[in-house]
């Protein structure tokens, strides 16, 4: 959710020269986007600044990919050094965003704007004698747990609950650096509000990132009760992918557990089990209103046509799309759920003919790609049918993914090391940026929504099956910028 801080007519009544107009524009997938567009037009005078390269300091590993400047690195930038700007307390003041200064040691808030004013709905002399513990609604155990977390997924900011003049909650984003005012560490505090205008996509996503914690506090409770509270299992199955991967990650975790928690593991499994076949129930039950959906809405749209409804059409064709989409994520929740129940690494796969007939029923072939392959194929211990969908997703990832300006290659080498074949799949496709190739292997996670089709339950049900065989996924640089996908799988036995 965007706001307008200033309009093109305010910013034109402003004095000439008192305005320093800075164009930042950048896209994750394609740090050259800025520069392209702001050389294709921009507003007049504006400058371009980077995001990766003028606005955001060293990074070190732990802090993020866009960790804030140091401001006196920052004031060194060529805009800044021919233009007169403002000075911090100057900014402080009179910016738009909730901005405080905090003492590490105490939370003491020292000082605060007037949107931070604004926005708790303290005056500016109350917000300065209140500390931030009075406003978080945070244990200190959970703001330790989420710094904690924020460092681990390399994140710049933390995701804290804050209790407003009016008692209600809002969920934010705080973004805080260590600033020098007159010589004392302060923290610097940035307060965003994620609470208006979250999507659904956006809660899912971050119930995803929380999961392990979610696990360890479902631990805690059967240990405290020795027993699973159903009603709250059902409830979360309202969240359809969320109750799928908690069900996966339990059942892992309670693997794990150390011996003294037998009692407890048995407990355990056998409540996952009920659950288990649960998630099959509702997952039926999801996919028979969702094929009636689709055929309804088809019947519907020979109607509509009929009687030139063009925009009843387009929603019933919306209507038609998001069936289709529900059906295959609970049809793709279910293969990555069975996998642990059907995979077996016996059978004898003839390795060439399963990757030819893949290329056919990915599409591939029928795309006219140039495939590369090896001269010799190492027969390995899996059953063909579980090779050939590990195949086809892949291949059907590099399909999805190729780049829109050249046509699609592919190359697959195959090497033996010890008793394992280690198979590289590399396209020169759009390519997956290093700190994103650990994230897409997990469920349900995709770069850039809505692109194109798909779950994004792709990668992770490849990485859980060369998993199940005692081997790795891993990804890395494919040719000219794509990507290249690397596993090893076991070899037929003597």
């Amino acid at each position: 959710m965007f706001s307008t801080l200033i309009s093109v007519a305010q910013l034109a009544a402003r004095p000439a020269g008192s305005t320093v107009l800075i164009d930042c524009r950048h896209q994750l997938p394609d740090p050259a986007y800025g520069r392209r567009v702001y050389a294709e037009g921009h507003l007049p005078g504006a400058h371009f600044l980077h995001l990766d390269d003028d606005l955001s300091g060293p990074r070190t590993g732990s802090n993020g990919r866009h960790p804030l400047p140091d401001v006196g690195a920052l004031a060194l930038t060529p805009v800044q050094a021919e233009s007169s700007l403002p000075s911090f307390a100057q900014v402080f003041r009179d910016q738009g965003v909730v901005m405080l200064l905090i003492d590490p040691a105490s939370g003491q808030i020292v000082d605060a704007n007037p949107a931070a004013a604004q926005f708790y709905g303290y005056s500016p002399p109350v917000l300065q004698g209140m500390r931030i513990q009075q406003i978080n609604t945070l244990t200190p155990e959970q703001v330790a747990a989420e710094r904690q977390l924020a460092e681990s997924q390399g994140r710049n900011y933390f995701i804290f609950r804050h209790r407003l003049a009016n008692q209600s909650i809002h969920t934010v984003e705080v973004f805080s650096r260590p600033f020098d005012v007159d010589g004392r560490k302060l923290l610097l505090s940035m307060v965003h509000d994620i609470t208006p205008g979250r999507n659904q996509a956006q809660e899912i996503w971050h119930y995803q990132q929380r999961l392990e914690e979610m696990v360890d506090a479902q631990v805690r409770e059967i240990e405290r009760s020795k027993r699973l509270q159903l009603a709250g299992l059902l409830a979360a199955l309202l969240i359809q992918a969320g109750v799928i991967a908690w069900l996966v990650r339990t059942i892992h975790r309670r693997r794990r557990l150390e011996q003294e928690r037998d009692t407890l593991l048995s407990t355990l499994q056998s409540r996952n089990q009920e659950l288990a076949r649960l998630g099959e129930v509702m997952a039926h039950h999801f996919q028979e209103p969702a094929r009636r959906l689709v055929s309804f809405a088809q019947r519907l749209q020979g109607k509509a046509a009929l009687a030139d409804d063009e925009d009843s059409r387009q929603s019933l064709l919306f209507i038609d799309a998001q069936a289709r989409r529900l059906s295959e994520l609970v049809r793709d929740a279910q293969r990555y759920l069975a996998l642990d129940h059907t995979h077996s690494n016996t059978g004898k796969a003839d390795t060439a003919a399963v990757f030819a007939a893949a290329l056919q029923a990915s599409g591939v072939t029928a795309a006219g790609a140039v495939v590369s392959l090896p001269s010799a194929w190492p027969a390995v211990c899996l059953p063909d049918k579980t090779l050939h969908e590990l195949f086809v997703i892949l291949l059907d990832n590099a399909l999805r993914y190729r780049h829109p300006e050249r046509p699609l290659r592919l190359a697959l080498s195959v090497s033996v090391r010890g008793k394992r074949a280690e198979f590289c799949l590399a396209d020169n496709g759009t390519g997956i940026a290093p700190e994103y190739r650990q994230q897409v292997l997990g469920l349900f996670t995709r770069l850039v929504p809505n692109s194109v089709p798909g779950t994004g339950m792709g990668l992770a049900l490849a990485y859980k099956m060369v998993s199940l065989t005692g081997g790795q996924l891993q990804i890395g640089d494919g040719l000219d910028g794509g990507a290249c996908i690397t596993f090893d799988l076991p070899l037929e036995n003597d």
